[in-house]
């Protein structure tokens, strides 16, 4: 019963693809039959992981296919959203002449990650790899006629052709390796058999093409090309299609992670976005803009964990960030209007030293001393990586409370950080316990060294004490500002033709 279940949820988006392209009737009633039938897909898939456990067996698994908890915590997640967000498109492209092409090529999209999530071999994992690639290429051409879209689906088709190539090339070695496809569980088995040097050149193409997927510094640049996308395609491209190079990097684990100059690639080139996105987000001026350039230093934080070996934390902040941004894309038109009303605000009061002084001292006391208490009373057996990126987390949210406590540092607002830091910090220590119960680490993993985190954290924080020095008596300051600026800008041609079909304005 269970197998049969778990075959309904991967092949409910192909069913919703067969329906939007085939079916004679209105766009809008084709695309609420899609989006049933992915909602469909997620019960049907919750119910599988239902069954195993009631059952007392893990989700069925072989041939193709895999049951382990990434597979069934990814395809669950992948459903969902999807079905969410093609629930908000059938309001937001309501009498859109384009509205059938967005729910077959969000379906392919939809079907595609699942198959690659749930892949049990290499040549399976690829197959869904690149049609998902294809397909969000596809779903960007969405308002075709329009020249930035046009630009958006060329940058990312060849950063797709160029990053996927090495994967083609990697899983073509293993595959002649062992005279077959292999199951992705195998893969560490045959990687064994082969010179060490094939081993280290096979691994960093599996790193280039997980960096590509995600936009991770030297490929970063295809992400801020698709701003001009409609807001839900945004919302499945930031929630879901950015998330696979963690996905590739954990299935072929049992390949990366023993070879420690793979491993440190990944962390430098998280790093290295993360620093690069966080310090254009901060001068962005548009509200989709700095969403684009959070997503790029979220994905840098996860392939930071990823480079340290911490498999679950990725896993646990993919999930998290899949759920957090698609609910800022599918609001981004609320955030437009209360950003506008923002700018018409009174520039704040610069905050008195002593104020400022204190709400340092009070935002570094508060996460550390939440985090360590977290981390002794529900999960006393740290790793250094864990602790290492529970330190980075510590840092990131004391950035955020000296940020608020500067603006108003009132026994309201210092009773509420104290609470808010307390749910968040026990929270996500625990749930971090529960992944890592979850996830099996690779049997064999050479990380990057725990202290190579230091050097981002000092990058972040020059950042934000130059950004909140004073501008008058900061050269520096505004030569960074403008070359930060002028760096994220996608240029885009200036005549724009007519287009063939009623555009919406992509908020």
């Amino acid at each position: 019963m269970g197998s049969v279940v778990f075959t309904i949820a991967i092949a409910a988006p192909w069913v919703g693809v067969v329906v939007a392209a085939l079916l004679p009737a209105s766009a809008g009633t084709v695309a609420r039959a899609a989006a049933w039938a992915t909602g469909t897909g997620a019960l049907a898939a919750i119910a599988a992981r239902l069954l195993a456990v009631l059952a007392g067996q893990q989700p069925p698994s072989g041939g193709l296919w895999a049951g382990d908890a990434v597979a069934v915590l990814m395809l669950t997640l992948v459903l969902w959203l999807s079905a969410v967000i093609q629930m908000f498109a059938l309001r937001y492209l309501r009498g859109d002449l384009r509205q059938r092409w967005f729910a077959v090529w969000a379906n392919a999209l939809t079907g595609s990650t699942v198959v690659m999530v749930c892949a049990g071999t290499v040549v399976t994992f690829t197959i869904g790899w690149i049609a998902a690639g294809v397909s969000l290429v596809f779903l960007l051409h969405t308002y075709g006629s329009l020249p930035q879209a046009r630009q958006g689906v060329r940058r990312t088709g060849l950063s797709f052709l160029i990053a996927d190539a090495p994967l083609v090339v990697a899983v073509l070695v293993l595959a002649l390796a062992a005279g077959r496809d292999i199951r992705l569980a195998e893969v560490g088995s045959v990687s064994a058999t082969l010179p060490e040097g094939i081993v280290v050149a096979v691994a960093l193409l599996l790193v280039v093409a997980a960096l590509g997927r995600s936009a991770q510094i030297p490929f970063h640049r295809w992400l801020p090309a698709t701003l001009s996308a409609p807001t839900p395609v945004s919302a499945l491209l930031h929630a879901g299609v950015v998330n696979a190079g963690a996905i590739l990097v954990i299935r072929f684990s049992p390949l990366i992670a023993p070879v420690a100059v793979a491993m440190l690639v990944i962390f430098a080139a998280g790093a290295a976005t993360l620093v690069y996105a966080t310090a254009v987000r901060l001068v962005k001026p548009d509200v989709k803009g700095r969403l684009v350039f959070s997503t790029a230093g979220q994905m840098g934080f996860m392939m930071m964990a990823v480079g340290l070996g911490a498999f679950a934390a990725a896993i646990f902040h993919l999930i998290a960030h899949a759920l957090y941004k698609s609910a800022l894309f599918l609001s981004a038109g609320t955030g437009v209007a209360n950003h506008a009303e923002q700018r018409t605000w009174p520039a704040p009061e610069p905050s008195p030293r002593s104020r400022t002084v204190a709400a340092v001292l009070l935002a570094t006391a508060l996460p550390v001393a939440v985090l360590v208490a977290a981390k002794g009373m529900l999960a006393p057996q740290a790793t250094p990586a864990s602790l290492a990126l529970l330190g980075f987390v510590a840092f990131t949210a004391a950035v955020a409370v000296a940020a608020g406590l500067r603006r108003s540092m009132t026994a309201a607002t210092l009773t509420a950080a104290a609470i808010g830091l307390t749910v968040l910090g026990f929270s996500y220590v625990a749930f971090l316990g529960i992944f890592e119960h979850l996830i099996t680490p690779a049997a064999s993993i050479q990380p990057a060294s725990p202290w190579w985190l230091l050097i981002p954290a000092a990058l972040l924080l020059g950042l934000e004490l130059l950004v909140n020095s004073p501008r008058t008596a900061s050269r520096m300051h505004s030569a960074l500002y403008a070359r930060t600026l002028a760096e994220s800008t996608v240029s885009a041609p200036t005549r724009i033709g007519p287009a063939r079909a009623r555009q919406k304005e992509a908020v």
